[in-house]
């Protein structure tokens, strides 16, 4: 395992517990003049049910495991499980996507937040596509933040855009394809920014 992969990892492990922190804490990443827009709606059953599968799994494990000294060991391993799931959980509902004074910012939990300011964009409507595949991905100039193999909203750019990706991988975007829960209430409040000169 390289020392970037590991960096990396305990990044992302720093960021999910901060998540779960702040979740705790009721106190969403979300300035007091914007508005976030949730994208977690078909997540929460899938995730609930992982949580529930962890909670019986760290049950059975103390219940069934034959030898004394090895079931602490599986405690620890299946409590620090259950708090992942939840952790992700706490991400993609503290880091909501945001419109606001300085522009748009798309997310997917703690792994991705990009920028985009008022003056880069050029159109958001509201289309439903489906899309396979990993939940942040980059097809050509357009980056696709999608949530249940479906994107909701997209958002046209004036100029290429450049970006930090997952895996600290850089690119230009000039559209942005994602999911939000509320998407005709992300576009109308993205069309009023821009009608306002934000």
């Amino acid at each position: 395992m390289s020392a970037a992969l590991v960096r990396r990892a305990a990044r992302y492990e720093a960021a999910t517990w901060r998540s779960l922190a702040r979740w705790l804490l009721r106190r969403p990443d979300v300035g007091p003049a914007d508005t976030g827009f949730a994208y977690r709606g078909p997540q929460v059953a899938p995730m609930l049910v992982m949580l529930a599968v962890s909670m019986i799994d760290v049950v059975a494990v103390d219940l069934l495991v034959p030898w004394p000294w090895l079931r602490p060991v599986l405690l620890v391993i299946g409590v620090w499980g259950t708090l992942e799931v939840l952790g992700m959980l706490a991400a993609i509902t503290i880091h909501p996507h945001v419109v606001g004074a300085a522009g748009l910012r798309i997310r997917n939990g703690v792994s991705l937040d990009v920028h985009i300011p008022w003056d880069a964009v050029a159109g958001v409507r509201r289309v439903r596509r489906t899309r396979d595949g990993r939940g942040v991905q980059l097809d050509g100039s357009t980056l696709h933040v999608v949530v249940a193999d479906q994107t909701t909203v997209e958002v046209t750019l004036a100029r290429p855009l450049p970006v930090t990706l997952p895996r600290n991988r850089t690119a230009e975007i000039t559209e942005v394809r994602l999911h939000a829960d509320d998407a005709a209430g992300f576009v109308a409040a993205a069309r009023a920014r821009v009608a306002a000169g934000s």
